[in-house]
């Protein structure tokens, strides 16, 4: 199911937990690991550097660009010098990579549609997330494959909860997950569905109770793996979010189809998706 999985690779505290995520997953799974870094262009623009330059005391910065450069792709070569070190210490198979651009485009450039990519939920440049977004969203809006994104602390994935709605992308998640959680030996992973009249308007036949209409749809997906459901009632983040957290010590991962909205519903209505990758105290894995 999974050909390669790739791990983007910053230097920050949760990269270093989307590193054990992707080790771990890389021996348990029997794939390719691979460590990718890549230099964001922002940070040798214009602005950036005239910044650095102010705050090192220089009046002429126009030749601090070759320089800063030199800097990071030093930095990015340590930092993936020490991801194969730890990849050979641990028994994974592991390659790396380094490319100039920007983090999503590039780093969802290299990745195929039958791979895995493994984030971390923040960066090591808050600043830039705060002024054009999350790294980790882009890259799960523009990525062709899954996406794994992982919080700031590692936790071999046992226990698996699957939100689901009923449409296209939660049908995927379903697939993509019967799968996934087979070739981890897992035997069973819990549903919630969150009970509204969208929902009831998306798969119940007149006065068929919810969780009757979510299991006659999974079980047509689950079909090497058993599913526990708990319905919800109220609205879809909130109760998703609380769910998530009243219950995150039960479970290692949540299972999300991703970004199901078209973008102008999005801008009207928020997007659920955008929303439990803020709020989740736990991975996220984000299926198309």
């Amino acid at each position: 199911m999974i050909n390669r999985i790739l791990v983007g690779i910053d230097g920050s505290k949760y990269s270093k937990i989307a590193e054990d995520y992707g080790i771990w997953l890389s021996k348990k799974l029997k794939k390719p690991v691979v460590g990718v870094h890549i230099i964001d262009i922002r940070l040798l623009e214009g602005p950036f550097i005239e910044d650095l330059a102010g705050a090192l005391g220089f009046t002429i910065y126009s030749d601090l660009t070759p320089k800063v450069k030199e800097f990071f792709e030093e930095r990015a070569d340590i930092l993936l010098k020490e991801f194969a070190q730890k990849c050979r210490e641990k028994g994974a198979d592991c390659t790396i990579a380094k490319a100039f651009g920007l983090v999503a485009k590039e780093l969802t450039e290299m990745a195929d549609p039958e791979d895995l990519i493994i984030v971390g939920k923040r960066g090591q440049h808050p600043q830039f997330e705060f002024l054009l977004g999350s790294t980790a969203e882009a890259v799960a809006r523009k990525s062709k494959c899954p996406v794994l994104i992982t919080t700031d602390k590692f936790s071999e994935i046992k226990n698996i909860l699957l939100a689901f709605d009923g449409r296209e992308k939660s049908i995927h998640a379903a697939q993509y997950i019967n799968s996934f959680a087979k070739d981890l030996g897992i035997e069973s992973i819990d549903v919630i569905t969150v009970s509204d009249d969208k929902v009831i308007d998306t798969f119940c036949k007149e006065g068929q109770p919810v969780e009757d209409a979510v299991k006659d749809i999974l079980k047509n997906y689950l079909t090497d793996i058993e599913f526990n459901i708990h319905i919800l009632k109220g609205y879809p983040e909130e109760e998703i979010e609380n769910y998530i957290k009243e219950n995150q010590d039960k479970y290692d991962l949540a299972v999300l189809g991703a970004f199901g909205e078209s973008r102008i519903k999005e801008l009207i209505l928020g997007s659920t998706t955008s929303y439990i990758m803020q709020k989740s105290p736990i991975p996220l894995l984000l299926v198309k």
